[in-house]
């Protein structure tokens, strides 16, 4: 990697290092596909040592080595550190002559090294993690045809890690859709006990069970998209959100959501209601949105107290649809505010009738809402005070 006169050295060695970094190789154990491409560099070229190296801030690396023992070796003085100065392959042919390696350990020392050639390990971005370098303890020339030979063993090497890093992305990935699925799943099953002790409080109470019924008919129905749309994601290659967009009334939504809260908010002995005097609609996809708005009423209700009131409320404002969700509950704090939509994290709240929280569902949320090309961002005056969640979608133009 060379370095422009205009750029400071040290920062581009810093963003060199936090890219080495990003590749998650430092320290991996033994691979037996950097292996193979050492063990064909050392028999093409006949040398007996050829290595994969990575530089670190203080240290070289080897991923990958044949002919030698250990491990790692200092940084300073060292040949892999001058080879990734440059993105031209770095020869040594004479050490006991080249000005360069006169006082280097490795030429002087008992291990005698002689000849030296290393290219550099390229990475998309143009930055040279390491090298990937023969070494012959005779000194000798290396040929226009060997360095083309060493150059495409070298692409061989930078194949195979990037490789890994898409792989290690790979299953991220996946895990992330299953942890979301598992949250989506997570709410409709646990209000169907729910349900079903409300169905033997009023077995006697045919309207009431008419309209437990359609709630457990709706999640159900939930359960079913969110299980076939894990089968569809799973044949997709890309980590990003697909939406199904379609034009609908947003009150419509908003109103279903609000009566499947309803068995919860009763059980606590809680009020819900929605407010609204326009319909509100918007060009989305109706089940992305139905996730985050139950996911927030759904997290409002259970975090609150018993006798308290949760509001859900739609209006228009500048173009775009405002849902804002208020609750009387615990209210949030200065940190939880700053950690509220990152994975996984415990906020200072709890649930109030023992119900559980995955830390994932807002993380979710701002994920499906940005998609959307619109904001939710969350209030709260303190401790005890209650959240107020704000979300923002552009309104349907006419021709959608």
């Amino acid at each position: 990697m060379m370095y422009p006169d205009t750029v400071n050295p040290e920062m581009m060695e810093e963003e060199r290092l936090a890219v080495l970094q990003k590749y998650e190789i430092l320290d991996t154990p033994p691979d037996g596909s950097f292996d193979r491409i050492t063990r064909l560099a050392a028999q093409l070229f006949d040398v007996p040592v050829s290595i994969v190296s990575l530089v670190d801030s203080d240290r070289i690396w080897f991923k990958s080595k044949q002919g030698l023992e250990i491990s790692e070796i200092p940084r300073d003085p060292g040949l892999c550190s001058s080879a990734i100065i440059s993105n031209e392959i770095y020869i040594v042919e004479d050490a006991r002559k080249d000005p360069r390696t006169l006082a280097n350990p490795l030429v002087a020392g008992e291990f005698g090294l002689q000849f030296y050639s290393g290219v550099p390990l390229r990475t998309r971005e143009g930055f040279n993690l390491g090298t990937l370098c023969i070494i012959d303890r005779e000194p000798r020339e290396i040929s226009a045809s060997e360095k083309d030979i060493l150059k495409t063993l070298g692409e061989l090497v930078m194949n195979q890690i990037e490789l890994q890093i898409e792989a290690r992305k790979a299953v991220r990935h996946h895990h992330k859709i299953l942890n979301t699925t598992a949250h989506d799943l997570k709410n409709p099953v646990a209000i169907m006990p729910l349900l079903a002790d409300l169905i033997m409080d009023n077995k006697h109470n045919p309207a009431a069970i008419d309209d437990i019924s359609k709630q457990i008919k709706d999640a159900g129905r939930r359960m079913a998209k969110t299980i076939n749309d894990l089968l569809e994601t799973a044949m997709e290659e890309s980590g990003e959100i697909h939406l199904r967009l379609k034009a609908f009334d947003l009150s419509k939504l908003l109103k279903g959501v609000v009566e499947s809260n309803r068995a919860l908010a009763r059980k606590k002995d809680q009020k819900i209601r929605f407010e609204t005097k326009t319909t509100c609609k918007v060009y989305a996809d109706h089940r992305r949105l139905t996730e985050v708005f139950y996911n927030i009423v759904n997290n409002a209700v259970k975090f609150s107290l018993p006798q308290t009131e949760v509001r859900v409320s739609l209006f228009e404002k500048e173009g775009m649809a405002v849902v804002r969700i208020e609750d009387e509950g615990p209210g949030l704090t200065k940190d939880d505010l700053n950690n509220l939509f990152r994975r996984f994290t415990s906020l200072s709240a709890r649930p109030t009738g023992g119900e559980t929280s995955s830390g994932l569902g807002l993380s979710i949320a701002r994920e499906i809402v940005e998609a959307h090309d619109g904001q939710i961002y969350a209030e709260s005056e303190g401790s005890e005070k209650g959240t107020c969640f704000t979300i923002q979608l552009p309104l349907a133009r006419e021709q959608d």
